[in-house]
């Protein structure tokens, strides 16, 4: 009866393991974020459909890459040196270099995977597109630009009415 009772146990737990193993395939897949899976070599291992998405290669093509083919080697080295040494880097703007081979502003995210003995298995690496903010970043740094120029216009020809109106009533001054 007692090995009834055990087996019960590791079914139960081998159902709960199989649903959480569904669950984060679910998250993984459905993440509106660009995710994937590197190893410590440098390797994409997985990718999630949004990932795939950005970087314009299907699973097939993105699988086994390496990942220093998608950005400027001299930053993703950097990447990987942080990722590993502090376990985790936050925001870093890097170029992205997706299929169409046109250069991409993203910020990317990265998050070390370890074992049970703390060993680094590889690491997560996430990315959020740049283009339409740094877009915006411009479009704004222009119009500011035109305001200024604007504004040392305005203020430098009130700046010559005054400097005329103390003319006038110089002149005016004299004549009288």
């Amino acid at each position: 009866m007692v090995k009834d009772e055990k087996d019960k146990k590791i079914s139960l737990l081998s159902e709960d393991l199989t649903a959480l193993e569904s669950y984060i395939s679910d998250i993984f897949t459905f993440s509106p974020l660009p995710l994937c899976f590197v190893s410590p070599l440098g390797v994409i291992l997985e990718s999630n459909p949004a990932f795939e998405k950005i970087s314009g290669f299907s699973f097939d093509e993105i699988v086994g890459k390496p990942v220093e083919e998608l950005f400027d080697k001299k930053e993703v080295e950097e990447l990987v040196r942080d990722t590993l040494e502090k376990g985790i880097v936050e925001g870093k703007e890097m170029k992205f270099l997706p299929k169409t081979g046109i250069e991409m502003p993203a910020q990317v995210f990265t998050k070390a995977r370890k074992d049970e003995e703390w060993n680094i298995t590889g690491y997560f690496l996430g990315l959020f597109d740049l283009t339409e903010i740094k877009k915006t970043e411009k479009e704004l740094r222009k119009r500011i630009e035109e305001l200024e120029k604007f504004h040392k216009l305005t203020v430098g020809r009130e700046l010559k009415m005054i400097e005329l109106k103390k003319k006038i009533k110089e002149l005016e001054a004299k004549n009288n």
